[in-house]
């Protein structure tokens, strides 16, 4: 083999190496302290989000055994299913920026409380705005 030859094929792996690595660089460089915020905010959304199936689910299957009164299953099912609501919109917003500000913790209980509160004040206020257009 030729100098010439060794020298572009050392030249192609270089670069065969750099176009491999070069996504693997970038998402290094991209994960800032607030995309790992966002990102521990909707894996601790969805977290909730499972519970809140999994308690309609128990509620429905309560009802359907007729261990729950109709009056107490609806309104127990229309609470979590606010929840649930809540919770998809506030995991659709999550994809621009953080909406919950005081999530910025990094363990997850103070995470899942900044959560819980915030999807409680959402609650409270689509229920204060049902109850003022009554």
């Amino acid at each position: 083999m030729s100098i010439a030859g060794l020298v572009t094929f050392l030249i192609l792996i270089a670069l065969t190496s750099l176009f491999i690595a070069m996504p693997l660089l970038r998402k290094g460089s991209a994960d800032t302290g607030d995309t790992l915020h966002i990102q521990m905010q909707k894996e601790r959304l969805l977290v909730y989000y499972e519970r809140v199936l999994t308690n309609v689910r128990d509620l429905d299957e309560d009802h359907a055994t007729g261990k729950m009164p109709d009056a107490d299953y609806a309104a127990e099912r229309e609470d979590w299913m606010l929840r649930g609501v809540q919770v998809l919109r506030t995991l659709d917003a999550l994809e621009d920026h953080s909406v919950i500000p005081d999530a910025m913790q990094t363990d997850e209980a103070s995470v899942d409380e900044a959560i819980d509160d915030a999807i409680e004040a959402a609650i409270a206020a689509r229920r204060k705005a049902a109850k003022s257009a009554q």
